[in-house]
């Protein structure tokens, strides 16, 4: 296959060839990602924070912090529920003038948080500025540190009884992996020592995949309505990362979300992965973000430029340590996956007696699933009944569960899917009482 290699903004290549410590500079920037427990799970409503801006997760856990100092700068996240306090941090290059996405941070109970800290040194023991230090705890969330003019990093806001791959890592030379289990109090010091970089020829990632959802944005009527959509999204794909990109016509959200098998092969001399997107599925694939780290396993497109009932084309590449410096530092494409975002699907008023479901058609879905709920369905609350495993094709759906406590008040969505699960479309979550 036939392919040059890619080449994203100034910032972004910068990003890729950069091995020294990112000063702060005079401009802005922004950051975007996800606040996450200790189980993955999405946290709503955690400020987010570095220096004077603060923002706060929205109930999709998701967060976009402005005007943000260039340079490498801490992003902290906290809140307090049940009046206990959990926090987490995570470390990120900021380039003026655009938007570092992913920057996901895990948030654990304070009093059970470690630390990591030491040195990167090379095979001749010289300490090395700018190296990147990764921490893997859970299926999201990966820590990041990088080394300062000394070589010296240090890594907070772990959790504690957790196993982390670490993974210590810079531009041409190749990585050092260590396993750690920390307990709650301590400062654990792990020092890494990379050895010469290789220049393999990376093996193409495999087993893309692409799932496009169409959610509700946030709205007045509920402060959870996006964790609790969130919620419904995690209980029917568990592999979905929960961000948000661009909105339909009516306002709501479009995120396609990319899975790949983890990449094995070379992993001492990968550096990352090269993310590309098409509008047709022959035409040529353009480069929209970059992947820096070597456990990645997803990305989410938060792209301005999604629209709703469209098909995007999907490949990634695998790029090692050498990047951009020799001519085989970039792989080939992996397989090629297309996905069509749908619209919005909207609801009508539900009828009592019979209990019947009901909603408009026209969102591009060709069946329906109904989830009923007993409580308003936030984190951690399974549906009492639902038609996911016999959808219909109609737009309507009759009640045909237990019966229903009269005069309790019920929750509902209608999930709408096409493309053998692949494109799928949420309405707004709904509530009725029980006659």
């Amino acid at each position: 296959m036939t392919k040059t290699h890619w080449i994203l903004s100034a910032a972004a290549l910068i990003t890729i060839i950069s091995c020294g410590g990112g000063g702060a500079g005079s401009g802005t920037g922004q950051v975007s990602g996800l606040v996450t427990d200790a189980n993955g799970d999405p946290v709503r409503g955690a400020v987010v924070f570095s220096g004077s801006r603060s923002t706060t997760s929205n109930s999709a856990g998701s967060y976009v912090l402005d005007n943000v100092p260039e340079g490498d700068i801490l992003v902290r996240a906290e809140i307090e529920q049940d009046g206990i306090e959990f926090n987490g941090q995570n470390v990120v290059r900021i380039f003026r003038d655009e938007r570092t996405k992913s920057l996901n941070i895990a948030v654990a109970r304070t009093t059970l948080q470690a630390r990591l800290h030491g040195t990167v040194r090379d095979r001749f023991g010289n300490r090395l500025s700018g190296a990147r230090v990764y921490a893997q705890g859970n299926a999201l969330t990966a820590s990041m540190a990088i080394t300062n003019s000394n070589g010296e990093y240090s890594m907070g806001g772990l959790m504690s009884g957790v196993t982390y791959q670490i993974t210590a890592t810079a531009r041409t030379f190749g990585s050092d992996v260590d396993t750690v289990n920390l307990t709650a109090g301590t400062d654990l010091e792990r020092d890494f020592t990379l050895s010469d970089g290789l220049n393999p020829s990376m093996d193409a990632p495999e087993d893309l995949v692409a799932i496009a959802w169409t959610t509700p944005s946030e709205t007045s009527r509920a402060v959870n309505q996006r964790a609790a959509l969130n919620a419904i999204k995690d209980m029917i794909d568990s592999r979905r990362k929960t961000q948000s990109g661009r909105t339909t016509i009516n306002g709501n959200n479009i995120e396609v979300n990319l899975f790949w098998d983890t990449y094995t092969d070379d992993y001492e001399d990968l550096l990352g992965f090269g993310i590309y997107r098409a509008t047709t599925s022959n035409g040529a694939s353009a480069a929209i973000d970059f992947v820096r780290e070597p456990s990645a396993f997803f990305f989410q497109d938060l792209d301005d430029g999604l629209l709703e009932n469209r098909t995007y084309y999907y490949e990634i590449t695998a790029l090692n340590t050498q990047y951009p410096d020799t001519f085989n530092s970039e792989s080939d494409f992996s397989n090629r996956y297309g996905v069509e975002t749908l619209g919005d699907l909207i609801l009508l008023n539900e009828i009592l007696s019979p209990l019947t479901f009901r909603w408009l058609g026209g969102s591009g879905a060709d069946e329906y699933s109904v989830y009923l709920f007993d409580e308003y369905p936030g984190i951690g609350v399974n549906s009492i009944w639902s038609t996911e495993s016999n959808p219909t094709t109609g737009t309507s759906q009759t009640y045909t569960g237990p019966a229903l406590q009269s005069g309790r008040r019920y929750y509902y969505v209608v999930l709408g899917s096409a493309n053998g699960g692949d494109s799928r479309t949420l309405s707004f979550i709904a509530d009725f009482v029980a006659n």
